[in-house]
């Protein structure tokens, strides 16, 4: 019994002091549970255990000290939680006592240097502790260098990790034998003790806690005494990092809880390891926390060995034990650390390395940003507890600085769009702690637009114009003095935001509706949003200064680009030249206040509109010096071959082509960590691709960072060794009390945001359909045939993972093989490689480039196609019949359609939205310039005489899945189609459903461009079978309706076209192509209508093409020479002849610097 209670109170004595337990009333228990005080506690100690009277001692005294280091604090933590008055930087006054609790601290220093005993080295320890708070560092320094086992802490790590079960080198020595009672020695540690520092029963963990005291309190001591050499005390800190991470390592998270009273502690049924360590931890925090100061002054981030690298282990062996440790634990000392670790992180990662170099580690992913989203989680965590929503008249500045900080971890991870999720995250974690905070809505209004919600986005704007304008207003008016009101002018007041801040943010705005705009579909809402931007615009002027050349210019260009906005949405002619011109004149100014390849870009974009100022040549100068500027820019590669196929330069625009295609590619590369060095050398107008668009990233964009499609990317996530010329980059300065603002780490605002990846794959998918438009220019449909299958085996390997370009409508009732007839199956047809494969499989992105064959005949019987026409709304329980097939007995449709063309005419702007369901303005328009350059223009292409043709097996794979799934369907036997997916459609994203509808749209035009080659080839039934692709893809594409209109005007059934051009006015009221071909039906003599009874080229039908005509040119036809000629034509049949000679005039003057395709289509308007 004498050796349980002996064990039983030595075991309460080190649990006791491992936990830190100095303010308890009651810290221990006795072996039946009864609560023991302090005093009670060491009673019973020395009773049970004689002889070792030192031991309580240095306990008591210990426990002492502790409580008076307390009483200095406010709120009497023994934790030590609170942050110094001269900032959360400020060292100098831990563990040092107050002046009136000197002379009671003096006794017990006196007691332990009375105390003789064997255990000399705890003595010492104690005694250095005691010699610190009273203001002796020299003395703290001297006593533990006197002890003998203890201040071997290498070769305690060196012990810990060979896992040795002989006596620690933390021992203080005793005497006895293992097996007796004086087996638990007058040391803290036994001598059998465990090798695991986590071992609290054998005195292990107080003995580390010892250590790692010892050599904080060493540290501290060189500070006081020599505040200006941070090295050596930063080395001595140092010192403890092996056995600290040990600890981190071996101390779990948790402990299980034990019914016995021996394992008794003060937690009760909590089984948190950090109340039975407490002790422990507030000395590695602190140990940790000042050493990490230390070297965030003298340590430089961008190294990574050496003592600039022991700052890293530093930072990550901090996270480690962070995660021991509650949210209420230091939260103050705490929350510095975080930010210094993220201010490193950004520095480091977010700086551009003086030499950049390309290595086999540049693909791999950023490692480091799972670790900075980590910090920021941990530190979300220690606010929530630590910060409360502000009362009136406050600010969370901790919030709001945690929100700064985390999009400069974005920017400096790249800046990527679909990457920005979590920062979201953050900021509406932010909006329950901040009341109307501007920071907030000035980063959602950014990062909401990049991550793909516009409304979101413009919620935010409006937020943050309306909060940062009240708060001004209000200042302003309360009875401040004059000196305060010209601070508040210059946006300096501490509730509004900085002028320079407030600029950028609505010149973003700006920009932003103005995109928003130009892909509106509504022309209401389209209007609306173009003209809010002018109202940011205005704003923004209000508070410029002029002085800021950088700045001047950003708004000169974005008004710029404003006004040649809103001269393409409101469709007034009356002053559409006059915004035109203005757009010119500040575009200019812009240029001249500081040059940007931006500027240069959309002062190209000035000059090739139709007007006086239209000059072709000059336009090409600028976009050649957008591209020398920013040769990853694929857009500006892109607008300079059509710029040169607007002079005719076929052979140049070729080239630069070819040049725009590889940037795509490196893009590719880049992703998939390909090497850049093989691309080719060729060079086209002047322009060497290997100087654009290869440059192993290091072109810099203004703030030096290499630039691919816009997009600034941040470099290797292993930064480059700095030059010995250099000087350091540094977390902190020397003279830093407080944390700089984590506002200082961003980024100026991007002229425009980072495309992102579905956007880049856009813009290389536009440049390639350039491409073939460009081959069939040159060598004829004959030689853009064979080279569609390139451009799908491209699309399917780059487009977004999960998208299914399967007929949607008929594959997805596919009947297991063995229910087929023999009729359905393919299995005994040549496969493409003439291995047999079944040709029914459906072509997906995962096929063998083998099976892209060229040479596989289609099937001599024309597949019968239905296409489903996209219905107005009033339409949608009408049966759905053949869009191929002549429908003689259905001409009531036509004559509403007409009634409602006429109608249209006269109301002039008014639109028939309240009839059509409305996909999105211009779509058919941009997928129809192909349509005007090959049918609508005034000499059309003759139909190509009927040849022989070997389809590529995409189409023959694509029309046997469809002539088996129809065989398929008229089986009895056929099972239901799947069902409909559990979840509901409102839970789907709204983003992925944009993306995929993107993505579905994108390839519906891929399949309408080849459509329209075969037909100009004269392979009509190909071009039937793209286009019943193409709807299948998506059948709200206008784009589809004039296709097949084209179709059927191929086959002399003019009936069938006029049907197909009002259904694509139907689903787009604003449809260029369908308006023009419907008109030029309209005015076709009697002579070319063989087939059915058209309508014929009488008054009412001349007069109609003539509104029609007239209210497209006035608007968004008024740059399209199809329009004008086809306008001039009706006038003329009208007899005015005037007319018809201006119209002409000006539809030949649009014809002779027309690019190949349109420029809005491709391009768009605006960056």
């Amino acid at each position: 019994m004498a050796q349980t209670k002996d064990k039983h109170y030595w075991r309460q004595l080190r649990e006791v002091l491992t936990a830190g337990r100095w303010d308890s009333s009651h810290p221990a228990k006795t072996p039946k549970g009864v609560p023991l005080s302090w005093s009670e506690l060491l009673r019973k100690f020395n009773k049970h255990c004689p002889g070792h009277k030192d031991v309580a001692e240095i306990a008591s005294q210990t426990q002492a000290l502790s409580l008076l280091l307390a009483a200095n604090s406010r709120d009497r933590s023994l934790d030590g939680n609170e942050v110094s008055q001269a900032g959360p930087l400020a060292l100098d006054d831990e563990c040092v006592l107050a002046e009136e609790r000197v002379e009671e601290a003096l006794s017990g220093y006196n007691a332990l240097k009375n105390l003789k005993s064997s255990n000399s080295d705890s003595i010492r320890l104690a005694l250095a502790y005691y010699a610190y708070a009273l203001g002796r560092p020299s003395e703290c320094l001297e006593l533990p260098s006197q002890a003998t086992d203890i201040t071997d802490v290498q070769g305690r790590v060196a012990e810990q990790r060979k896992s040795s079960t002989s006596e620690s080198t933390l021992r203080v020595p005793g005497t006895g034998s293992d097996h007796s009672l004086s087996s638990w020695s007058s040391s803290f540690v036994s001598t059998n003790s465990s090798s695991s520092v986590a071992d609290i029963s054998d005195g292990t963990a107080w003995a580390t806690t010892e250590s790692i005291r010892r050599i904080c309190l060493q540290g501290m001591s060189h500070e006081r005494i020599t505040p200006e050499d941070l090295q050596t005390a930063f080395d001595t800190y140092i010192i403890a990092l092996p056995l600290i991470s040990i600890v981190a390592s071996e101390i779990p998270a948790s402990v299980p809880t034990s019914p016995t009273p021996s394992s008794y502690t003060s937690t009760g049924t909590d089984n948190s390891s950090f109340l039975r360590y407490r002790e422990l931890w507030r000395w590695v925090e602190r140990l940790l926390r000042r050493a990490i100061i230390l070297g965030s002054r003298i340590c430089d981030v961008r190294q990574d060995t050496g003592r600039s690298g022991a700052l890293w282990e530093l930072f990550g062996c901090y996270h480690t034990c962070s995660a021991h440790w509650p949210p209420t634990f230091r939260p103050g000392h705490r929350s510095t650390i975080c930010v210094l670790y993220l201010r490193a992180f950004v520095l480091r990662y977010g700086s551009t390395p003086s030499t950049p170099t390309t290595t086999m580690d540049d693909a791999k992913p950023h490692r480091w940003i799972s670790t900075a989203r980590s910090v920021i989680h941990e530190y979300r965590a220690i606010l929530s507890v630590s910060t409360h929503f502000p009362r009136a008249g406050e600010r969370n500045i901790k919030v709001e600085d945690l929100v700064d900080l985390s999009v400069a971890v974005w920017e400096a991870d790249g800046a990527v769009g679909e990457y920005a999720g979590w920062v979201i995250d953050v900021l509406w974690w932010a909006t329950r702690l901040t009341f109307n905070s501007f920071r907030v809505f000035r980063h959602m209004s950014r990062l909401f637009y990049v991550l793909g919600d516009p409304e979101l986005a413009k919620r935010a704007l409006r937020l943050y114009v309306q909060v940062v304008s009240k708060a001004r207003e209000a200042r302003m008016a309360s009875g401040e003095g004059e000196q305060q009101s010209i601070n508040n002018l210059l946006g300096v007041g501490t509730d509004t935001d900085t002028d320079k801040d407030w600029v950028q943010t609505l010149v973003q705005g700006a920009r932003m509706l103005c995109r928003l705009a130009l892909s509106e579909g509504d022309y209401c809402q389209a209007l609306e949003q173009v003209t809010e931007a002018g109202v940011m615009l205005e704003k923004a002027k209000c508070r410029l200064d002029t002085n800021d050349k950088v700045l001047a210019a950003r708004v000169q260009l974005a008004e710029g680009i404003w006004q040649s906005v809103m001269a393409q949405i409101e469709r007034e002619p009356l002053t559409r030249t006059d915004r035109l011109a203005s757009a010119l004149s500040l575009l200019l100014t812009s240029l001249e206040t500081f040059e940007t390849p931006s500027a240069h870009y959309h002062l190209a974009l000035a000059y090739i509109r139709p007007g006086s100022s239209q000059d072709l040549q000059t336009a090409i100068m600028h976009i050649r010096a957008a591209v020398e500027a920013e040769p990853h820019e694929i857009r500006y590669w892109h607008l300079l071959g059509l710029l040169l196929s607007a002079a005719e330069d076929w052979t140049a625009a070729r080239g630069v082509f070819e040049i725009g295609a590889e940037v795509g590619e490196t893009d590719a590369a880049e992703s998939n960590g390909d090497a850049l060095n093989d691309a080719p050398s060729t060079s086209a107008d002047g322009i060497q691709a290997r100087d654009y668009a290869v440059q192993d990233l290091a072109t810099p964009n203004g703030n030096g960072n290499p630039v691919t499609n816009g997009h600034t990317h941040s470099p290797d996530p292993r930064p480059a060794t700095p030059r010995h010329d250099e000087s350091p980059l540094t977390v902190l300065g020397n003279a830093d009390s407080q944390l700089p603002p984590s506002s200082s780490l961003l980024r100026p605002l991007p002229d425009r945001p980072s495309p992102s990846h579905q956007e880049i794959f856009e813009h290389a998918l536009q440049l390639r359909m350039t491409q073939l438009t460009l081959v069939e220019h040159m060598e004829g449909p004959e030689g853009a045939g064979d080279r569609w299958v390139e451009v799908f085996q491209w699309f399917s390997e780059r487009r977004e993972v999960g998208m299914d370009d399967r007929r949607r409508s008929i594959d997805s009732r596919q009947l297991p093989e063995d229910l087929r007839p023999p009729s359905a199956s393919f299995d005994g047809r040549p496969s493409a490689d003439g291995a047999g494969k079944p040709l029914s499989t459906v072509y997906s992105h995962q096929s063998n480039h083998d099976a892209f064959a060229d040479h596989i005949p289609m099937p001599p019987i024309p597949i019968p196609i239905t296409v489903t026409p996209a219905t107005p709304d009033e339409m949608m329980h009408e049966k759905r019949s053949s869009s191929f097939e002549d429908n003689k007995t259905d001409i009531s449709r036509g004559k509403k359609v007409k009634e409602v063309l006429k109608s249209r005419v006269h109301k002039g702007q008014e639109r028939i939205t309240t009839i059509s369901k409305k996909i999105g303005h211009n779509v058919a328009r941009q997928r129809s310039t192909h349509l005007k350059r090959s049918a609508s223009a005034p000499d059309l292409h003759a139909v190509l005489s009927e040849t022989s043709y070997q389809a590529s097996s995409i189409h023959l794979r694509q029309y046997l899945s469809i002539h088996s799934s129809q065989q398929d369907l008229a089986l009895p036997e056929v099972p239901p189609p799947p069902p409909p997916s559990q979840q509901s459609p409102s839970l789907i994203p709204e983003k992925t459903v944009s993306r995929a509808a993107k993505d579905r749209r994108l390839l519906s035009n891929l399949w309408l461009m080849s459509a329209a080659t075969f037909r100009r080839l004269g392979k009509i039934e190909q071009a039937r079978g793209a286009i019943q692709e193409a709807e299948v893809r998506d059948e709200h594409n206008a784009a589809v309706w004039v296709q097949l209109g084209l179709y059927h005007m191929a086959l002399n059934n003019e009936r069938s076209a006029l049907e197909a051009f009002q259904k694509a006015l139907f689903i787009s009221p604003d449809d260029v192509s369908a308006t023009i071909h419907l008109c030029r039906i309209y005015l076709s003599p009697p002579s070319l209508k063989p087939r059915g009874d058209p309508p014929r080229a009488t008054s009412d039908n001349v007069d109609l093409a003539v509104g029609l005509l007239s209210d497209l040119t006035r608007g968004v036809g008024w740059d399209v020479p199809e329009a004008w000629y086809f306008l001039g034509k009706a006038y003329g049949l009208q007899g005015r002849k005037d007319r018809e000679r201006e119209c002409l005039c000006f539809a030949l003057t649009l014809t002779e610097t027309r690019p190949l395709r349109d420029i809005g289509v491709t391009l768009g308007w605006c960056l």
